[in-house]
């Protein structure tokens, strides 16, 4: 029973599902791949920001649309929250939120910038309780350029969340290099889909896992698709 805590199944938000049929068809998907929970996480900015009872409302009607078609998917509230200067703003508007009822929050750096003062957002979310979960690091620039960015981020306990479809690339992708090198490093901890549709960013985890289990085994690699990101479900700690 695998759990996605990244997606942007919700449809007319972002840019996710475009239609009540495309989110439907996502979740067919992920049942078929194993699936059984996924977090359907919004962009809170740039996007449109949705408050987090809006989020609650549209993940209720996709949720009633799944079981009256049967398809055995439980859909999480959440966002994907944007590191930026304004975001605690934002947060204590209720224009972002963490994943559920959890004190995991899914956090996006900029794809072109990482620095002290990304480090410090993430560190602000530590201090005011929550659990940080570092959204594709791989996918991220600076960091792609230099992977000791997030040292102090992992010092303090911090997760990072791979993209599935990172690890399908072709070798010679940096974000494939990268995410190859933190497996090794053992500075991954969750495999996620981060799937938009059903064309080009599909879910599904296997094939990923099935990467990782190459390089880590398949024990460990099984842990970052069901064991860790169930402890987000749970609200449990990771560590």
């Amino acid at each position: 029973m695998m759990v996605d805590i990244h997606s942007h199944i919700l449809p007319q938000v972002d840019d996710g599902a475009s239609d009540m049929a495309e989110a439907i068809a996502m979740a067919r998907l992920s049942v078929a791949d194993g699936v059984r929970y996924m977090f359907a996480t919004p962009h809170h900015n740039p996007y449109e920001s949705l408050l987090r009872s809006q989020v609650a409302e549209r993940v209720a009607k996709l949720q009633y649309e799944l079981d009256t078609a049967k398809i055995t998917l439980t859909i999480i509230p959440g966002h994907e929250v944007h590191l930026y200067e304004g975001v605690f703003e934002d947060w204590d508007k209720n224009l972002a939120g963490p994943l559920g009822q959890s004190r995991y929050v899914l956090a996006e750096p900029d794809f072109f910038y990482f620095n002290q003062a990304t480090d410090d957002l993430l560190a602000e979310f530590t201090a005011r309780g929550y659990w940080p979960i570092l959204a594709h690091p791989e996918r991220i620039v600076p960091i792609q350029k230099n992977l000791a960015l997030i040292e102090p981020f992992l010092a303090r306990g911090g997760i990072t969340q791979l993209t599935a479809g990172s690890l399908l690339l072709t070798p010679d992708s940096p974000a494939r290099r990268v995410a190859e090198t933190m497996l090794r490093e053992g500075m991954a901890h969750i495999l996620a889909s981060d799937a938009h549709n059903i064309t080009h960013r599909l879910p599904g985890l296997t094939k990923a896992r099935d990467a990782a289990a190459k390089i880590i085994g398949l024990e460990k690699a099984t842990m970052m698709v069901m064991t860790t990101p169930m402890a987000v479900v749970n609200d449990e700690a990771v560590f």
